[in-house]
Protein backbone atom coordinates (compact mmCIF):
# COMPACT_ATOMS: atom_id res chain seq x y z
CA UNK A 1 0.00 0.00 0.00
CA UNK A 2 1.47 3.32 -0.82
CA UNK A 3 1.87 6.02 1.66
CA UNK A 4 2.67 8.91 -0.19
CA UNK A 5 -0.73 10.40 0.83
CA UNK A 6 -0.94 10.15 4.49
CA UNK A 7 -1.95 13.02 5.61
CA UNK A 8 1.69 14.91 5.13
CA UNK A 9 -0.25 17.99 3.52
CA UNK A 10 -2.03 19.08 7.04
CA UNK A 11 -0.91 21.20 9.62
CA UNK A 12 -1.55 21.40 13.25
CA UNK A 13 -1.95 24.78 12.19
CA UNK A 14 -4.39 24.21 9.69
CA UNK A 15 -6.63 23.43 12.50
CA UNK A 16 -8.06 26.93 13.97
CA UNK A 17 -8.66 27.53 18.14
CA UNK A 18 -12.46 27.71 18.12
CA UNK A 19 -15.26 25.58 19.42
CA UNK A 20 -14.77 21.64 18.94
CA UNK A 21 -17.66 21.66 16.44
CA UNK A 22 -15.78 24.01 14.49
CA UNK A 23 -12.41 22.70 14.78
CA UNK A 24 -13.80 19.26 13.80
CA UNK A 25 -15.48 20.46 11.17
CA UNK A 26 -12.40 22.51 9.39
CA UNK A 27 -10.55 19.94 10.30
CA UNK A 28 -12.47 17.54 8.00
CA UNK A 29 -12.82 19.95 4.97
CA UNK A 30 -9.19 20.12 4.98
CA UNK A 31 -8.90 16.47 5.34
CA UNK A 32 -10.81 16.25 2.52
CA UNK A 33 -8.99 18.07 0.34
CA UNK A 34 -5.47 16.66 0.91
CA UNK A 35 -6.20 12.80 1.61
CA UNK A 36 -7.97 10.08 -0.67
CA UNK A 37 -10.82 7.60 0.68
CA UNK A 38 -10.72 5.19 1.50
CA UNK A 39 -7.41 4.49 2.32
CA UNK A 40 -4.75 4.44 5.03
CA UNK A 41 -4.43 7.14 7.48
CA UNK A 42 -1.85 8.54 9.92
CA UNK A 43 -3.04 9.11 13.31
CA UNK A 44 -0.32 10.66 15.16
CA UNK A 45 -0.16 11.30 19.03
CA UNK A 46 1.86 12.58 21.57
CA UNK A 47 1.14 11.02 25.06
CA UNK A 48 2.15 11.97 28.95
CA UNK A 49 1.01 10.00 30.69
CA UNK A 50 2.51 6.96 30.61
CA UNK A 51 1.02 3.12 30.38
CA UNK A 52 -1.90 4.49 31.47
CA UNK A 53 -2.54 6.91 28.73
CA UNK A 54 -1.52 4.14 25.98
CA UNK A 55 -3.99 1.80 27.74
CA UNK A 56 -6.50 4.84 26.77
CA UNK A 57 -5.38 5.29 23.43
CA UNK A 58 -5.27 1.13 22.93
CA UNK A 59 -9.05 1.13 24.16
CA UNK A 60 -10.30 3.95 21.10
CA UNK A 61 -8.15 1.90 18.58
CA UNK A 62 -7.89 -2.02 20.09
CA UNK A 63 -7.21 -3.68 16.74
CA UNK A 64 -4.68 -1.63 15.66
CA UNK A 65 -0.74 -1.68 15.41
CA UNK A 66 1.03 1.02 17.32
CA UNK A 67 4.25 2.46 16.28
CA UNK A 68 5.46 3.77 19.83
CA UNK A 69 8.35 6.39 20.44
CA UNK A 70 9.62 6.88 23.73
CA UNK A 71 11.53 10.89 24.29
CA UNK A 72 14.65 10.84 25.30
CA UNK A 73 13.68 11.83 28.53
CA UNK A 74 10.87 9.39 28.96
CA UNK A 75 8.23 12.20 29.78
CA UNK A 76 6.71 11.83 26.11
CA UNK A 77 5.82 8.26 23.95
CA UNK A 78 5.32 9.39 20.41
CA UNK A 79 2.43 7.00 18.72
CA UNK A 80 1.81 6.60 15.21
CA UNK A 81 -1.14 4.15 14.49
CA UNK A 82 -2.25 3.71 10.78
CA UNK A 83 -5.58 2.50 9.71
CA UNK A 84 -7.81 2.07 6.31
CA UNK A 85 -10.68 4.28 7.25
CA UNK A 86 -13.30 4.89 4.77
CA UNK A 87 -14.19 8.57 4.92
CA UNK A 88 -13.06 11.69 6.95
CA UNK A 89 -16.39 11.26 9.37
CA UNK A 90 -14.67 7.96 10.54
CA UNK A 91 -10.80 9.41 11.05
CA UNK A 92 -12.81 12.82 13.20
CA UNK A 93 -15.33 10.27 14.82
CA UNK A 94 -12.07 8.48 15.83
CA UNK A 95 -10.08 12.02 17.26
CA UNK A 96 -13.34 12.98 18.85
CA UNK A 97 -12.90 9.66 21.29
CA UNK A 98 -9.21 10.65 21.82
CA UNK A 99 -10.06 14.32 22.26
CA UNK A 100 -11.89 12.81 25.54
CA UNK A 101 -8.52 11.69 26.97
CA UNK A 102 -6.67 13.61 28.92
CA UNK A 103 -2.83 13.97 28.40
CA UNK A 104 -3.06 13.10 24.44
CA UNK A 105 -2.03 15.04 22.11
CA UNK A 106 -3.37 15.13 18.63
CA UNK A 107 -1.10 15.84 15.90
Amino acid sequence: MAENNLNHNLDFNDIPEENNADVFTNFKEKLESVQTFPGLYAFKFILTGGVAKLTELRAVLPDDNFIETPSKTGKYISVTVKKWMLNADAVVDIYKKVGEIKGIMML
